[in-house]
């Protein structure tokens, strides 16, 4: 983030090798707005033009005194709620994306959503998603953006574009969520709105670990420091071949993984000197 702007709706703590950023909107249980997904976008440009942030920690800001949360999903009402389209009609980026993807020329068209979640999926730095509280719709699709999810025993995860809006969500809970748990898990959470608990949110795959709501930040910021302390163009690479291997064919994803061993040892070489120490190495 630069000087001479100073984010409103996020807190942002860069501690090399981490950068923490916290959805800062109390008030409103943390709902993204579109001054909001600016801000997040450019927290995340920043981290990755950053070579010494090497973990990206995202997190929501409580509620109350020993009341955690996450997010409640897109601010209806910042964004021009149901009275920015006709009754009945979908907005209209979704037309013309429609349209694009019809011609086999898009889509270049999406919601803000899916700019900024796309991004955080596909930059080289990793993510963590550190949730507690409510984490609903939009903030579920934001998590499901991110490489890792940690979840605090107060977690309480759900979908409610059905539910609630008679529509479908459209920045990605209905490819990614499957892909992460299954389809059948998928359109249950889906279908009927039900909150997925922390304890459930391991067992299903939802989440990579619980920890107490106290503790929660603190076990992030240890696997963060335990993930920055390997080779970042090795993480870089990683990432890369797994994300695409769910697209690919097996043989296709161990050639595209040759690949990138490939250009690491190019990068050795030419380098002539190893990698620089780990942080946590000094």
């Amino acid at each position: 983030m630069s000087a001479d702007a100073i984010p409103s709706t996020i807190l942002v703590e860069r501690e090399p090798p981490i950068l923490t950023v916290t959805l800062n909107r109390p008030e409103v249980l943390n709902a993204m707005s579109p001054v909001l997904l600016d801000e997040l976008e450019a927290a995340l440009h920043d981290a990755e033009a950053d070579a010494e942030t090497r973990v990206v920690l995202i997190t929501g800001a409580p509620r109350g005194p020993g009341r955690p949360n996450f997010s409640a999903g897109a601010d209806i009402k910042a964004s021009g709620g149901p009275s920015a389209s006709p009754a009945g009609e979908p907005l209209a980026h979704t037309l013309v994306a429609a349209r694009e993807i019809a011609q086999g020329v898009g889509p270049e068209h999406q919601s803000r959503f899916n700019g900024v979640f796309g991004y955080l999926e596909r930059m080289s730095t990793p993510s963590i998603a550190v949730v507690d509280g409510i984490c609903t719709t939009g903030g579920l699709e934001l998590i499901l953006a991110c490489d890792l999810r940690l979840v605090g025993e107060s977690a309480q995860i759900s979908d409610w574009h059905t539910k609630n809006l008679a529509a479908i969500g459209g920045a990605g809970v209905t490819t990614r969520l499957p892909k992460l748990i299954g389809a059948a898990r998928a359109k249950e959470m889906l279908w009927t709105g039900r909150p997925i608990g922390a304890e459930e949110a391991v067992r299903i795959g939802l989440a990579n670990a619980m920890h107490a709501s106290e503790a929660l930040l603190d076990r992030a910021r240890e696997l963060a420091l335990e993930i920055a302390a390997m080779p970042a163009f090795a993480i870089a690479a990683s990432k890369a071949v797994v994300s695409a291997a769910s697209e690919q064919e097996t043989e296709q994803g161990i050639r595209y993984a040759e690949l990138w061993s490939s250009l690491i040892a190019l990068q050795k070489e030419s380098s002539g000197t190893p990698p620089p120490p780990s942080p946590l190495a000094r």
